[in-house]
């Protein structure tokens, strides 16, 4: 195997398959006729979207497609047991001319074998996102760095906080926007927002937006706006239907622990909301803000008795 396979060697998946075992097809091929699992990553495709070198590891997409939730079975608890039932792993990236080129020898790390990420259902990304894998696999000894591959984010320790651009469109769904068109409501969610920062900075704020990547996580989540002359986190409900307003209810509640110092927690929605979830928002200290004309703005804080 080593005299025919080493790092850079191209070949043929079925000559591959005649020397080491495993199935013909998937991303993740354990043999019964040799000790390896032979792993399969195509740049640009989607079973492949979050697989790249890190410079320190490989990550790699666990399989399964469709609209099902990715579970560690299968090909994925192969993988992720590959050193319990001691196989080692060799990992080819698609070629031109439909050939692999081989890459090396991997392990998957033994402090953090894989990370969770939203995957967008395939064929479908308009629906909500499926929970997924990275398995992230460390080279061997001697494994070359792979070159010719994506790269891909590092997996922080702390929590990494970057401003992103305020003229991009509202995304409510990490994992999600490849291919996926906003709704309705995501539409008129971006509307608003827009017309609230154009309403902010008139009055001379200093408005930002953020991407906020927690600890240990691959996907970043969006800040829908910052106003940091006010120090107010704000999020935005396209709809003032309980259901849009509980999502950026949640939003206000996981973001506001990235900040400091803490910022006082905003909800933008499209016009006053029933008693009912004015006053969540109250109870949870969070103030209230929709369009009462063209170009102003009505603001009911918590405590607020007149609305």
């Amino acid at each position: 195997m080593s005299a025919l396979l080493t790092p850079g060697t191209t070949i043929a998946r079925p000559e591959l398959h005649a020397l080491l075992g495993g199935q013909p097809q998937g991303r993740i091929s354990p043999s019964k006729t040799t000790p390896v699992i032979s792993l399969f990553t195509t740049p640009g495709a989607h079973d492949s979207q979050h697989d790249g070198w890190t410079g320190a590891h490989f990550h790699f997409q666990g399989e399964g497609q469709g609209g099902r939730e990715q579970l560690i079975k299968r090909g994925n608890r192969a993988l992720a047991e590959h050193e319990r039932s001691k196989r080692s792993l060799r990992l080819f990236v698609a070629a031109p001319g439909g050939l692999f080129r081989y890459l090396g020898a991997y392990r998957v790390d033994p402090d953090i074998p894989y990370v969770q990420v939203s995957l967008p259902v395939v064929g479908d990304p308009n629906q909500p996102p499926r929970s997924g894998y990275v398995f992230r696999l460390l080279p061997e000894s001697g494994t070359p760095a792979p070159h010719g591959v994506p790269t891909a984010p590092r997996l922080n320790a702390e929590p990494v906080i970057r401003e992103r651009d305020i003229a991009l469109p509202f995304r409510p769904q990490p994992g999600a926007e490849h291919g996926r068109k906003l709704t309705t409501i995501e539409v008129a969610a971006d509307r608003l927002l827009k017309d609230y920062g154009d309403h902010l900075r008139q009055l001379g704020r200093d408005v930002r937006r953020y991407h906020v990547t927690p600890a240990r996580e691959l996907l970043p989540l969006p800040v829908d706006l910052f106003d940091l002359t006010a120090n107010e986190l704000i999020a935005c409900s396209g709809s003032v239907a309980r259901t849009h307003m509980l999502a950026a209810f949640g939003e206000l509640i996981d973001m506001r622990r990235f900040f400091n110092p803490t910022p006082r927690r905003v909800m933008l929605v499209p016009s006053e909301p029933r008693p009912d979830l004015a006053g969540l928002c109250a109870a949870n200290d969070i103030t209230l803000v929709w369009p009462d004309g063209p170009r102003t703005f009505h603001r009911s804080d918590p405590g607020d008795t007149t609305h």
